[in-house]
């Protein structure tokens, strides 16, 4: 009987031991007391700035306007000549060379026609396909760098 108690405990040892070694043991990190340094968001979702030539959809080479923007319902707003700009909290990623302007109220984005400007904001679609030949940048803030727009180099 007591070999018999002994194999039960010493299985019910080994379960219990296969369980907790299936089980997280290190909790994630947490920011230390004090710490204000920001974690890094992932890659797609980390604010950038870009720096560019702010335009009309219908004034962009290549680009065609839908049926909507053509009968002037609605207008979409092309970043051309896009560049990471000087202060960007990110550096050293590659950037498309145009953004169609989400974010931004038509109205405000109007003003800054034909200007160079920095937006900051997030990359929601990096790579044109086919059916959208312009990557999507979703813009929080505008900043009129220049009433002109400077020659692309």
């Amino acid at each position: 009987m007591r070999n018999r108690s002994m194999m039960i405990a010493a299985l019910v040892a080994v379960g219990a031991l296969t369980i907790n070694a299936q089980t997280p043991q290190t909790p994630p990190p947490q920011p230390r007391t004090g710490d204000t340094t920001q974690r890094a968001a992932a890659p797609a979702a980390q604010s950038i700035t870009i720096t560019g030539c702010l335009r009309e959809e219908k004034a962009v080479p290549g680009l065609k306007p839908n049926v909507a923007e053509r009968a002037g319902v609605t207008e979409d707003y092309i970043l051309t000549d896009a560049k990471m700009a000087q202060g960007s909290p990110v550096a050293g990623i590659g950037v498309a060379p145009r953004y169609e302007i989400e974010g931004i109220s038509d109205e405000e984005l109007k003003k800054h026609l034909n200007h160079q400007v920095e937006l900051t904001g997030v990359i929601t679609q990096a790579a044109p396909t086919a059916d959208d030949p312009t990557a999507d940048f979703k813009a929080t803030s505008l900043k009129m760098v220049s009433a002109t727009c400077t020659a692309p180099k």
